[in-house]
């Protein structure tokens, strides 16, 4: 269990801060079952309701700093999705993004950046899915891990950036 102050990974809007724990008074809720009051760090407008007993795992603990920081030390280890159907290629990002783990957000985001500079470099134009899953994958992922390590998310966007810029050449 959560307590008020926490952050959370929300599978739909990325880190939360949980503001409130308890019952509510609205009709669209089950009034016996306790719901965390989530608070997007990253949306000031948004405020969500999940039940505390979590069962569809909606949420999780954020990463720790430490894990942040492995995560980042793996960064090239970590396989990219090695489908080139478009159709089925957007299924495992939509389902990459619905498993709410910074791993799989780390292959999504190294398979269409590495597709993108590959087709900007052939002189073709960037593809639309991997463009919006890409940008979904780093607002979670950098969100994430500007949290876990104390950064700001235009400072991990700059880490990931070299990272992945080293792998590109590379290949």
């Amino acid at each position: 269990m959560f307590k008020i102050g926490d952050y959370v990974a929300h599978y739909k809007e990325g880190v939360c801060e949980v503001t409130d724990i308890g019952k509510l008074d609205m009709s669209c809720s089950d009034r016996q079952k306790e719901y965390y009051t989530l608070k997007p760090i990253y949306n000031a407008k948004g405020t969500l309701y999940t039940p505390v007993e979590n069962e569809k795992r909606q949420i999780r603990e954020v990463i720790s700093g430490e894990e942040a920081r492995e995560l980042l030390n793996e960064m090239d280890k970590i396989e990219t999705i090695g489908v080139t159907d478009e159709k089925r290629r957007e299924l495992f990002y939509k389902e990459a993004l619905l498993k709410n783990q910074c791993r799989e957000w780390v292959a999504l985001i190294k398979t269409s950046y590495m597709r993108k500079m590959n087709r900007i470099a052939s002189g073709k134009k960037t593809i639309n899915v991997d463009e919006k899953y890409l940008g979904i994958a780093e607002k979670f992922l950098f969100g994430e891990l500007a949290v876990a390590l104390d950064m700001t998310r235009e400072e991990v966007r700059g880490y990931m950036a070299e990272c992945l810029e080293e792998r590109q050449k590379a290949v």
